[in-house]
């Protein structure tokens, strides 16, 4: 008996598939192993300065010493509470709700938000989507395209449609046709529940293209028209302009009361993976904005501790430390204003040197696409071509990491990349 146990048990396991790699990871690994001594990689959206090298930004160096030198605080290495450290809780509030968005003041008065630290902008996703999968939601929308961690994130967590709105069209924004799309599912749908949507806050990824505040104005119009739940992936808040503030500013259009009152709530997923380059210390936040009062923030404040303690049980505590250092000192704070102002710069120098050596529509106009990446158009094919004969690395659908060019490497790339169009 339990050898037939075992056996039909073997049958199961040996008949699980093989996974696709990661499409981004993936190529890392390919990257890893090349012998090229030319070899170049601009997959992964992690930020080089010029000499190619992940360093830590000074502001959090400067933090990273005051906490070597608290012996109480470095030698701590309990558990954190469920929904994370306190302390961090209170400054990314400040942060997020009275600093880059001043009328979210009103809303933590009334107890309106309910918030968790999180395992950087992925974990935030992930526990929003099982939390919405389990009380609220079975429908997500996502750009075309969109990071391809979204849609296996929300597929893991319980969605059961997964849809894409158009987003991308012949190398333009295509606002017309995203609200099209959203029309059209809303009035075809037999689902009771409400749907969700996926919103870059800036710099899209992949293309780098956002709609402009006015475009901003005319889709959260519909999107609350058509009674949809944001959900806001604000990965790389200060990247896009260099002011960490200014670049809140879906945020906060979609806090106007005024003008939007959002009954099955808001969701926030914000990381300092990328503005504080606190990449590997997974640090991040999910807030969820409730339509009414402490009551309610109650309920999801329990349920979201109920989710987090069966995903991961509590978060890690160091780079929760060291945000805090950054964001209640002053001095601090201001100077990770500067690095994350220095590293917007060194992102727009990257483009511009790009624009000298190619001549290409998306590089001629410098405001036209935001943030770490370049949307190239290169096709597969062209993405292949570039691996193989020149160990240069693209995703797949030809985004460019621009931190990874640099004074050694612009121009065998850019020469490369002249060859394709020969």
């Amino acid at each position: 008996m339990l050898r037939r146990q075992l056996s039909s048990l073997s049958g199961r396991i040996n008949s699980i598939p093989m996974a696709p790699p990661d499409k981004i990871l993936g190529l890392t690994e390919q990257f890893n192993a090349d012998k090229n001594d030319n070899k170049t990689n601009l997959t992964v959206g992690i930020y080089k300065d010029n000499w190619g090298q992940v360093t830590t930004m000074p502001s959090v160096a400067r933090a990273q010493a005051m906490l070597d030198q608290s012996f109480e605080m470095n030698t701590d290495l309990s558990y954190l509470p469920i929904k994370g450290c306190p302390d961090f809780r209170e400054n990314v509030l400040r942060f997020l709700y009275r600093e880059s968005c001043p009328q979210g003041v009103e809303l933590l008065n009334q107890e309106r938000i309910s918030f968790v630290q999180t395992l950087s902008g992925t974990g935030a996703l992930a526990v929003a989507s099982k939390f919405l999968s389990l009380f609220m939601s079975h429908t997500v929308w996502f750009p075309n395209p969109s990071w391809p961690n979204h849609a296996n994130v929300f597929q893991i967590n319980g969605f059961k449609n997964i849809n894409h709105y158009t987003y991308y069209k012949d190398g333009q924004l295509d606002v017309d046709g995203w609200i099209s799309d959203l029309e059209k599912a809303a009035k075809s749908t037999n689902d009771s529940f409400p749907p969700c949507i996926v919103l870059h806050a800036c710099c899209h990824n992949p293309t780098g293209l956002d709609p402009t505040l006015e475009q901003w104005k005319r889709i959260m119009d519909k999107i609350h028209e058509l009674k949809m739940i944001p959900i806001i992936d604000m990965a790389y808040q200060g990247l896009d302009t260099g002011d960490v503030y200014k670049d809140a500013y879906l945020l906060r259009l979609s806090l106007d009361e005024s003008r939007y009152q959002w009954s099955n709530g808001l969701f926030l997923c914000q990381s300092f993976a990328k503005n504080m380059g606190l990449y590997g210390e997974r640090v991040g936040s999910l807030s969820v904005v409730t339509s009414r009062g402490a009551e309610e923030k109650r309920s999801v404040d329990s349920q979201l501790k109920k989710i987090v303690r069966g995903m991961y049980s509590s978060p890690p505590g160091y780079g929760s430390r060291v945000a805090n250092i950054v964001l209640s000192n002053p001095h601090l704070k201001n100077l990770w204003f500067q690095d994350v102002e220095n590293i917007a710069k060194r992102l727009q120098s990257v483009k511009a040197k790009m624009a000298e050596r190619l001549n290409w529509d998306s590089l001629q106009d410098p405001t036209r696409q935001h943030g770490m990446f370049l949307y190239t158009g290169l096709n597969a094919s062209e993405v292949n071509t570039l691996r193989e004969d020149s160990s240069i690395y693209l995703v797949q659908d030809g985004r460019l990491s621009l931190s990874g060019l640099n004074d050694s490497n612009i121009d065998y790339v850019c020469d490369a990349l002249r060859k394709l169009e020969k």
